[in-house]
């Protein structure tokens, strides 16, 4: 992006101090040239000193130093972030990219012990030490973001080296329980996992040849490659406080308050063209009113197929496509803890609205995307698609059902360029939601036990900002949870504080 159009747009890092590890060469390199972009000052930690100094001497990088620093080195890492902090007064972003892979060894029985020892000290142990000493000044700011390197490593098997597949698994476990830890603080701590993106480290793990794309390894969405510069907008992301959307058109459902009333105000000042599907016609109308010639309203009941298919149609006909489908409508139903008081109707009616509607959404979206070649399907999930206990049975289940609607659409429709993922977030303090669990204001706060602060349905609506941008284009099949670690902690057995 040309510093002239940046500097027609807010810059979504300005004024913010970054420290990022491993930064002098590959995705730490784009990462830190991609925030100075946004307006950070960035801090370079490398061991390589001969990459990572004429970084910091080239004139477009004026806001950047470089120091040297082993990660598996404690006094390293706490003389980065204490270097930091003298030039620059703070740190607001901690970027454990720092990382190795070892050569690809199959039979466990030829793997020697230091091997797999200097690939934890790296990955693991370096993430630790800068969690730690990024925690310590965040920790009296009472604010901060920990970004910690992971990769599809850390989730499944079976795709790197014992060494490496056990470190980042080791990541992912430490970053969701420092995000328990640090959250009563106001610190926020993620991981980004990217597939395997063309590097001088992957593709010497790999044998590859320094020119090798590693075009032949990505089986799933058609049509994207991921580069380093990808997962530098999603580190960005993480970072940041918004994305961007820029004559995208989008329809989204259940768009007449709430979150989709947001989401839809939104999109709209990101420059998207929006079509608020809904039954409540006349707050649709006016939230259409509200955003202008960009905007239309169609009135939509979403288990009825014919209306689906008249919303997209709608956006195809007056904008000439469709870029992002919404399948946000949803109900909750009534408050009834005894399986025995649950009617069945009114199971059947939630299933209706929030699977059954986000299954035709899908269905209407696919048909206009598919010719195409691209596009972005989002499904409101709810901490509920992966926690039990927290709301009735009929929306619980309709939102574990709406996940396994989103990772089968995830394999069908990749060939076709498309990726679809869920939103789930936490408990919003919404008409609906605190009708639901008979909650006042101060009832609403009792509830947020972890990271500093209450959910708002703007937060919610900048996270779908994210999966409906290209800032996301190669995330495809995940659910984003958008819930301050609620789903990472046992609020009943856990060793950490609640948040104040």
């Amino acid at each position: 992006m040309g510093s002239s159009l940046l500097s027609a747009i807010a810059r979504r890092l300005e004024g913010k101090v970054a420290l990022i590890t491993g930064g002098a060469g590959g995705l730490g390199s784009v990462t830190a040239k991609l925030f100075h972009e946004h307006g950070a000052k960035v801090m370079i930690a490398d061991i390589q000193d001969d990459q990572g100094r004429p970084i910091c001497k080239n004139p477009s990088l004026e806001n950047a130093s470089f120091i040297h620093c082993d990660v598996t080195n404690e006094s390293h890492m706490q003389n980065a972030v204490e270097k930091a902090l003298s030039m620059h007064g703070k740190l607001d972003i901690m970027f454990n990219n720092a990382g190795i892979m070892d050569t690809i060894i199959p039979d466990i029985f030829n793997y020697n012990v230091s091997d797999f020892e200097r690939v934890l000290h790296v990955n693991t142990i370096g993430t630790f030490l800068g969690t730690k000493h990024a925690a310590r000044v965040m920790k009296r700011a009472q604010q901060g973001t920990i970004i910690n390197m992971a990769s599809t490593c850390s989730v499944i098997g079976g795709v790197g080296t014992h060494a490496y597949v056990s470190s980042k698994h080791a990541v992912l476990g430490l970053t969701r329980n420092t995000a328990v830890e640090l959250g009563q603080y106001g610190i926020r701590v993620n991981c980004v996992s990217p597939h395997v993106f063309p590097s001088a480290m992957s593709r010497n793990a790999l044998g590859r040849e320094d020119d090798d794309p590693l075009d032949d390894i990505y089986s799933s969405l058609k049509g994207a490659t991921l580069k380093p510069h990808d997962v530098a907008r999603a580190v960005l992301y993480l970072a940041s406080d918004e994305a961007r959307l820029e004559g995208k058109v989008a329809v989204i459902t259940g768009a007449a308050r709430g979150i989709g009333e947001s989401t839809a105000r939104l999109f709209h000042k990101h420059g998207a063209k929006v079509v608020i599907a809904d039954i409540l016609v006349e707050l649709g109308q006016k939230v259409s009113q509200d955003l202008g010639e960009s905007a239309t309203f169609v009135r939509c009941d979403v288990t009825k197929e014919p209306d689906i298919e008249n919303a997209v149609n709608t956006a195809v006909a007056l904008y000439g496509k469709l870029d992002i489908m919404f399948n946000n409508a949803a109900i909750i139903g009534t408050n009834k803890p005894n399986i025995l008081d649950n009617d069945l109707l009114e199971f059947e009616k939630i299933i209706n609205v929030n699977l059954i509607g986000a299954f035709l959404g899908t269905k209407h979206a696919a048909r206009v995307m598919i010719p195409n070649g691209r596009g972005s399907i989002i499904t409101n999930g709810s901490v509920c698609t992966t926690t039990g206990g927290v709301a009735n049975h009929g929306y619980t289940s309709s939102k574990h059902g709406v996940v396994g609607l989103t990772k089968n659409t995830v394999v069908e429709l990749g060939r076709h360029g498309i990726h679809v993922n869920c939103l789930s977030p936490y408990l919003v303090a919404t008409p609906l939601s605190m009708d639901f669990f008979e909650l006042n204001d101060q009832g609403v706060r009792d509830v947020y036990r972890n990271l500093k602060g209450v959910l708002t349905v703007e937060d919610v609506a900048e996270a779908a900002l994210f999966l409906a941008s290209d800032e996301s284009k190669y995330v495809s099949g995940h659910n984003l949870m958008v819930d301050g670690g609620f789903t990472m902690m046992n609020s009943g057995f856990c060793m950490f504080g609640k948040s104040a």
